[in-house]
């Protein structure tokens, strides 16, 4: 999971530094991968102004150029660039910077007789796209100074945690800034989810056929939009998290997705045929997906149809039939709840990854999917324009909560930690658990917790043991003479244990040897290509079939003794022998 610290603080109020929310990050569980802050790497490229660009003396494609920096005052730069030309703004590398691209350090150098003191960068040398035909040009309001970070919003530092499964609420950065919050790094900014009133019924209505696999389907319709590049700052989130921005339309369905963990998807209206509704593949439908990839679908899927057939694999990804455009006009937008484990399953029987797929197989949160579709809708309509209609429901929440019986004397019990009851109280609050005198209710967005058999109380601790800091359980010495109980013995291994030191006085050895064997030897013991012995799944091709005896074995076991001279070959051909003398002895 990645996010910029400007897209974490849409959500959290703080002035805690990178440092420490990294910190926190980590003593949450939510570990942290790595923090990239691009304003660092890009220090040393900043706009410069270019007063003269004339043709080399000795070579046609390059110029020799006077360029004037902020930091190392009027220099020299001789430059191959297309585009170099007095005049302009460009970002300069001085002496000594290193390219992000290939990771040249740059030095003072003499092009065909003439000095050449930095460089002016192109895009692809910056790393910032396959653009190498010129250089880059600053816009000409940028003051000579400028940061090339500040210009392309490079100075917003990308943060990426490891996600247990089990966390999926922290899959969307109003969780991450919930448990930031909860730790004492600051508020939690309201989120605005004001339903939006639709002023006509809704042409497209919505319908479920497959109910264990899709619950709850809600929709609406919004005419009028204009489609097209989506803002700045919506772009700039994007970019920052490595996301490529498509168009509005389906820039709002990924932000959605990354911001408050709640995949949606974006229908164009007037490619639609008659009604939607979630059903189940029958087997052998073909879809032609998003990914611009074709897949036949096997029985048991859940997807999204229409009159026309397959429109795309429910809570997996879309299909091109339907997709937006820049014509698109008219949209139909769904926000549905899926069954996690039919999601997994379809995912993987079809190896797709998706963003959509990685957080319904986990279990979003059920209760918010009408609240995400208002919060699209009014997204759309913001960048978008257009008209929305009623909203139209099909099916219901399912359960999504779960009442624990709340006791602060056992987090103790449990942890070893002693946290006042005041401070408990206020950690699950703040998490956004409802805590009312001995019964606590967990929020729909921890299914981790409410989907789980179990009484809850160890998990209320593990929550409040999390926040508190892992780093705060006292150190307890494991010396004590009662840590460690003594082993109880039953009879049989009083037996065993007694029998095997009868043995061992009377000279004779313990041999514990493989119970499977290669398959070819197996059969000069009388395996005779018996099926029932062999392994499905062997870890080696040397032991592919169960012993047939233990006569191989003790064999095999023999001739390593002899051949580390542990045994001399005619000792272990007379024990052997004696104890199988119908057996014919082979070395091998």
């Amino acid at each position: 999971m990645k996010f910029t610290l400007s897209w974490l603080k849409r959500h959290l109020e703080t002035n805690a530094s990178l440092e420490e929310i990294g910190n926190a990050l980590t003593s949450l569980g939510l570990e942290v991968e790595g923090i990239e802050d691009r304003a660092a790497v890009y220090a040393p490229f900043k706009v410069a102004y270019v007063e003269s660009a004339e043709k080399h003396p000795d070579a046609d494609r390059l110029k020799v150029c006077m360029v004037k920096t902020a930091d190392h005052g009027m220099l020299q730069v001789v430059c191959g660039a297309p585009n170099a030309r007095a005049g302009m703004k460009a970002v300069f590398a001085p002496e000594g910077s290193v390219i992000p691209a290939n990771g040249m350090i740059l030095k003072k150098g003499n092009i065909r007789g003439v000095e050449s003191n930095g460089m002016m960068v192109s895009m692809a040398e910056m790393g910032l796209s396959e653009d190498h035909d010129g250089i880059i040009e600053a816009p000409t309001t940028s003051e000579i100074g400028t940061p090339l970070a500040a210009i392309y919003g490079l100075d917003d530092p990308v943060i990426e945690i490891s996600l247990t499964p089990n966390r999926v609420d922290c899959a969307g950065v109003r969780g991450i800034a919930r448990d930031l919050a909860a730790k004492g790094l600051g508020t939690l900014k309201p989120l605005a989810d004001a339903p939006v009133k639709g002023s006509y019924a809704s042409p497209t209505k919505v319908s479920l056929k497959d109910e264990q696999g899709c619950p709850l389907f809600i929709g609406r319709t919004v005419k009028g939009v204009k489609n097209g590049p989506s803002p700045e700052w919506l772009q700039n989130l994007l970019k920052g998290v490595g996301l490529r921005p498509i168009s509005a339309l389906v820039d709002v369905t990924n932000f959605l997705s990354l911001d408050l963990c709640r995949p949606l998807h974006v229908y164009d209206a007037d490619k639609l045929k008659g009604n939607i509704y979630a059903g189940t593949s029958k087997g052998g439908e073909e879809l032609e997906a998003l990914n611009d990839k074709t897949y036949t679908l096997p029985e048991g899927c859940v997807t999204i149809n229409d009159d026309s057939g397959v429109l795309g694999l429910g809570g997996v990804v879309g299909g091109t039939s339907t997709g937006c455009t820049d014509a698109t006009t008219n949209v139909f937008i769904e926000a549905a709840y899926f069954d996690p484990m039919r999601i997994a399953k379809t995912g993987r029987s079809l190896s797709i990854e998706s963003d959509a797929r990685y957080r319904f197989e986990r279990g979003i949160d059920p209760a918010f999917t009408g609240a995400g579709i208002e919060i699209a809708t009014a997204l759309i309509l913001e960048i978008c324009g257009g008209e929305a209609s009623d909203v139209v429901v099909a099916g219901s929440v399912p359960p999504c909560s779960k009442t624990i019986e709340f006791d602060p004397a056992f987090t103790e019990k449990l942890t070893g930690l002693a946290v006042p009851t005041d401070a408990q109280e206020k950690i699950l609050r703040d998490l956004g658990f409802d805590v009312k005198g001995k019964t606590v209710t967990v929020p729909s967005w921890r299914g981790d917790i409410w989907a789980v058999e179990t009484d809850g109380r160890a998990d209320l601790a593990e929550e409040i043991l999390r926040v508190t800091g892992f780093d705060a359980l006292p150190s307890t010495s494991v010396r004590a003479s009662d840590s460690i109980p003594g082993a109880p013995e039953t009879d049989l291994l009083t037996r065993t244990r007694k029998s095997r030191l009868t043995l061992t006085t009377r000279g004779f050895s313990e041999c514990v040897t493989w119970s499977f064997m290669n398959k070819e030897r197996a059969k000069l013991f009388g395996s005779n290509d018996n099926a029932a012995l062999a392994i499905a799944n062997p870890i080696s091709t040397e032991i592919d079939q169960m012993r047939p005896s233990l006569l191989p074995g003790l064999i095999e076991a023999a001739a390593k003794n002899a051949a580390r001279g542990f045994l001399t070959w005619p000792c272990v051909k007379s024990a052997l022998s004696s104890a199988a003398p119908s057996r014919k002895i082979r070395r091998s």
